[in-house]
């Protein structure tokens, strides 16, 4: 995958905001509670910050108003495969306010407490999405009435373990839950879901849902046998 494995034992965890005394506090509050390093990064140095090293990256909206927010999202973008994005003292998002945000994992209340911050963190860092359950149920909607398309069944084969990936997806299931059923990585899992994810077009686990509640019968319950050695890192 393009996104680097990152893990709760090493990583860089970079805010993106403007300097203040809150900020300062809270990276430090930060740095005190996980394993790893709290870098702050302001808008003019993303590219630099950014391209150096992959990490989980915090954007607090609370520092940019709606113009440099628009601004902030478009320059992440380029970036999207290579970190772990959340959203920090995110207000209310509508549903089509995170859709605009396709490459986000996670979404932090400011009411928030650190403990929960630093355990969503660690979640989204093992491959898991932060969102609540409402949420979740409220990006599939919006996807249900904004994004309806037919499929052409010639021009997407997935393999068979791609589809029952895509099948435990479906239920809610974690990486980790994927890759105890399968009885595969956690690695293995990422591997295939972006595969998957670049086959049928769609930037993160909310779309391919959507896609997979809609399009999956249609490709039928088998499919191409698996490329020899695609499930070679078993546990």
């Amino acid at each position: 995958m393009n996104q680097a494995e990152t893990t709760s034992d090493s990583y860089t965890l970079l805010l993106i905001s403007q300097p203040s005394m809150s900020v300062s506090a809270l990276m430090t509050c930060l740095e005190k509670d996980i394993h790893g390093d709290v870098e702050l990064v302001t808008p003019d140095e993303i590219t630099d910050k950014l391209t150096a090293r992959p990490g989980l990256v915090l954007v607090d909206l609370d520092a940019f108003d709606e113009m440099a927010t628009e601004q902030l999202k478009q320059a992440l973008i380029p970036f999207a495969d290579q970190h772990v994005f959340a959203l920090l003292n995110a207000h209310d998002l509508s549903a089509k306010e995170l859709a605009s945000w396709p490459f986000i994992k996670g979404v932090f209340k400011k009411e928030d407490e650190i403990r929960h911050l630093c355990y969503g963190i660690e979640k989204m860092l093992s491959g898991e999405y932060w969102l609540p359950r409402h949420k979740m149920a409220a990006l599939i909607h919006y996807y249900q009435q904004h994004h309806q398309q037919a499929i052409d069944e010639q021009a997407i084969v997935l393999t068979n373990r791609e589809q029952q990936i895509l099948r435990h997806l479906v239920t809610g299931a974690s990486n980790q839950d994927i890759a105890s059923a399968l009885d595969v990585s956690e690695h293995t899992v990422k591997s295939h879901l972006y595969n998957v994810f670049k086959k049928i077009n769609v930037k993160n686990r909310v779309q391919a849902v959507f896609w997979a509640k809609n399009n999956l019968s249609l490709i039928g319950s088998t499919g191409l046998e698996d490329y020899p050695g695609a499930d070679d890192d078993h546990r």
